[in-house]
């Protein structure tokens, strides 16, 4: 899997751009900034966080931040079918754009909650998103200020669609990770610098001023599942995507993802996703190549 560098900064912070190719040929990549595609014309799979799923026109999807993506047109596009195109709209914009704005501004919790969400990935499906398909159609042809408010406007609109579905599992992005508060913000960034790694619950009792039962019991009320499951999640989402982004030995992703045993791999990734790591893998390249 590939970083793609796309050159938005602070005095360019959107893209936002038609394109017309016989064919998707770009290979599975990650880039800071958010994205949503227009897919006018053209069908094919598509791969988003961890998931694959089917194109057709009309349908948009929005990209968070460094979620691995990537799009595979169908057969008839490398048929020698010179009718056969992909035709649409791109619009890229900074993982920072008007980020003091959007997570301060009561007015804008929609778009907040829409950004946030976009970790796993989003899609909005035809014909219910035709009000998008204008809004998406027209900011390219806007300049300057007019682009900006334009795309405000946009996310709004997302927002408040419905409806979206999320195309990412759940163990790629939590979507309903615990609620962090003044006592769990040290620990929640301890875990997630340190999940891969042995994680005691005496190191975390260094951080936070509680007793081990009553620190196990807050975290469940606030997230709903144990300290273990939470962090079992965040290593099968990275498993995930090193199953799927690289070819890698699975006995060494199992281990670089904090699994000690493959029997324990095995076991903790089929109970969050239904299938071994090796079933997983083999899928998702069944799916990429039309298999």
């Amino acid at each position: 899997m590939m970083y793609e560098e796309l050159g938005l900064g602070k005095s360019v912070p959107i893209i936002a751009r038609y394109y017309d190719y016989e064919r998707f040929t770009f290979p599975l990549h990650f880039h800071s900034e958010y994205e949503i595609i227009y897919f006018e014309e053209g069908e094919g799979k598509h791969f988003v966080a961890d998931r694959t799923g089917v194109i057709r026109p009309g349908d948009i999807i929005l990209t968070g931040s460094n979620v691995p993506h990537f799009m595979r047109s169908a057969e008839k596009h490398y048929a020698g079918d010179a009718s056969a195109r992909v035709r649409g709209v791109v619009i890229q914009f900074a993982h920072n754009y008007m980020s003091f704005a959007i997570a301060n501004y009561a007015d804008l919790q929609p778009v907040r909650t829409l950004l946030e969400t976009a970790g796993r990935g989003i899609h909005f499906p035809p014909p219910d998103n035709a009000a998008l398909v204008k809004s998406i159609r027209a900011l390219p042809k806007l300049k300057d200020v007019r682009r900006m408010t334009a795309l405000l406007l946009l996310l709004d609109q997302m927002a408040n669609f419905q409806p979206k579905r999320l195309l990412g599992t759940s163990h790629f992005h939590p979507n309903d990770a615990p609620a962090a508060d003044g006592r769990l913000d040290k620990v929640l960034a301890y875990i997630h610098r340190n999940y891969t790694k042995e994680i005691r619950l005496d190191d975390i009792m260094e951080i936070i001023s509680m007793n081990r039962s009553a620190f196990c019991r807050y975290f469940r009320s606030r997230s709903n599942r144990s300290l273990t499951d939470y962090i079992q999640e965040l290593r099968v989402g990275q498993a995930c995507k090193l199953l799927s982004g690289s070819m890698s030995d699975i006995l060494y992703i199992g281990v670089k993802c904090g699994f000690n045993t493959p029997s324990h791999f095995n076991k903790v990734f089929k109970r969050h996703t239904g299938l071994t790591p090796s079933e997983y893998r083999k899928q998702f390249m069944q799916n990429m190549t039309g298999g």
